[in-house]
């Protein structure tokens, strides 16, 4: 059910208890105050419609505007004229120095939310890994989210990573991002920076090979 069946239910509700408490003659003052009390409860389902509906929400599992197309289950991708640019992504990384996805401009690259806890993020770690050698004209980029920096450390020398990984320690790069509920979560952007494709759940080579070759043969 929408706000604006809510707010017709509500208001429903509201109509019914009023044509009860006239039928009974009840005092002025005791109508008045159940009339304040629905309509406050009409006004809340309101607000509430508007704020979880507005144009400044981010509706992650939708991709908040971002122009997502289904391709498959997990798998979303944004035609070349719909394609925005991705959001700020900068900071510290596990291994100390700052880093920040402007270094990449020109580069299709890989975006890979993760943590170590992540079940799903140790199963598609190797692929990743393999991928990023395999690819050495594609950057491969990880985000450690909500992760200790020992166990995230241990992570990446255990599964031999060998890109970067940005920590956002309380999630607050991830917000700007559409990171659906859950991990892990992959994003590619094309080369001018802009949003191409997502994966939701672990990511298979299989899986994210003809997603590169077809942002290349955009070139």
């Amino acid at each position: 059910m929408d706000g604006r069946q809510n707010a017709r239910a509500a208001s429903g509700v509201l109509r019914a208890r009023v044509g009860r408490v006239l039928h009974r003659r009840r005092p002025l003052r005791f109508v008045c105050a159940l009339c304040a009390s629905v309509l406050m409860t009409v006004a809340s389902v309101l607000v509430t419609a508007a704020c979880s509906s507005g144009s400044d929400s981010v509706d992650q599992a939708a991709g908040g505007g971002f122009g997502f197309v289904q391709q498959a289950p997990n798998s979303d991708f944004v035609p070349v004229g719909s394609r925005k640019p991705a959001p700020e992504l900068t900071g510290p990384t596990v291994a100390g120095p700052d880093l920040s996805l402007v270094d990449f401009r020109g580069k299709i690259t890989v975006v890979n939310f993760w943590a170590s806890w992540c079940a799903p993020c140790r199963a598609e770690t190797p692929g990743l890994v393999r991928m990023a050698a395999d690819n050495p004209e594609v950057a491969f980029v990880g985000v450690n989210e909500k992760d200790n920096l020992s166990a995230a450390k241990a992570f990446i020398r255990d599964n031999g990573v060998i890109y970067p990984s940005i920590v956002d320690r309380i999630g607050t790069l991830a917000a700007r991002w559409p990171v659906p509920p859950g991990l892990p979560s992959t994003f590619v952007l094309d080369g001018e920076g802009r949003l191409a494709a997502r994966f939701t759940g672990g990511v298979l080579p299989d899986e994210l090979t003809p997603v590169l070759a077809r942002l290349r043969a955009e070139t």
